[in-house]
């Protein structure tokens, strides 16, 4: 009879022990999962938002080039320069410029 009993507890313990583990397991994917899906969604954000700042800093590059906007003046204003001029800076104070 004795021995009875102890299997009996063992196997009523187990029993408390799976059906702990499966409510606890329960309760965490309750928890977990509104987080998950919340996180999902806000990484397709980021990766939205990451590609449109990509788009815009190339676009920013494309208008802000030099040859773009003397592209641009040719066409639309019919400005050209036959002349262009270079300008050199020279950091020396010995020199001095003739007139």
């Amino acid at each position: 009879m004795k021995t009875e009993n102890k299997k009996n507890i063992f196997v009523i313990i187990f029993v408390f022990a799976i059906l702990c583990f499966a409510v606890s397991q329960l309760a965490i994917n309750s928890i977990l999962t509104p987080m998950g899906l919340e996180l999902e969604s806000l990484n397709k954000e980021k990766n939205y938002l990451v590609d449109e700042n990509r788009s815009m800093e190339e676009e920013i590059a494309k208008t802000n080039s030099i040859v773009v906007i003397q592209k641009l003046a040719n066409k639309t204003l019919k400005i050209s320069n036959n002349n262009p001029k270079t300008i050199i800076y020279i950091e020396d104070t010995n020199i001095i410029a003739e007139i």
